[in-house]
């Protein structure tokens, strides 16, 4: 039986390939765009509580092109920051980047700070967690 975080990878490789294929569909590829957002905050929680069982949160920031971003800091229960580790930065490879300003509805909400100004973003590991095993519930639910 595959783990949450590997059924998440496999949602998030049907939705990037939906996303592409929708390029025409703007209904189809908003929800494709948006499962991507859910998907990725939820892997990205996967990978980092892997790592370390005491994240409670991680910091996300915008790379110079506004709609890039990167992972750039655990955060503890406390408050406490660090930085990631190297292992953890190449695990997390480019999911933060799919963090974008046009699904930013699917991700902001699993946010604990939002500073869209300073492109700094405080992602909830419990909530972006929570959407994941949303993500997975509606995929597996009977179809009516």
């Amino acid at each position: 039986m595959a783990t949450d975080e590997e059924a998440l990878f496999e949602v998030l490789s049907e939705e990037i390939a939906a996303y592409q294929i929708a390029a025409h569909l703007p209904e189809q590829r908003a929800a494709a765009d948006l499962e991507l957002g859910r998907c990725s905050a939820a892997l990205i929680a996967h990978v980092l509580l892997r790592h370390d069982r005491a994240v409670a949160a991680v910091r996300v920031e915008e790379d110079y092109d506004p709609d890039e971003r990167f992972a750039s800091a655990a955060i503890s229960a406390e408050g406490a920051e660090r930085d990631l580790t190297e292992r953890e930065s190449d695990e997390l490879d480019g999911l933060p980047g799919n963090l974008m300003d046009g699904n930013a509805a699917a991700w902001h909400p699993l946010c604990r700070d939002v500073d869209d100004r300073g492109g700094v973003y405080v992602l909830d590991v419990a909530r972006a967690l929570e959407a994941g095993r949303d993500v997975l519930a509606r995929r597996t639910a009977p179809s009516r």
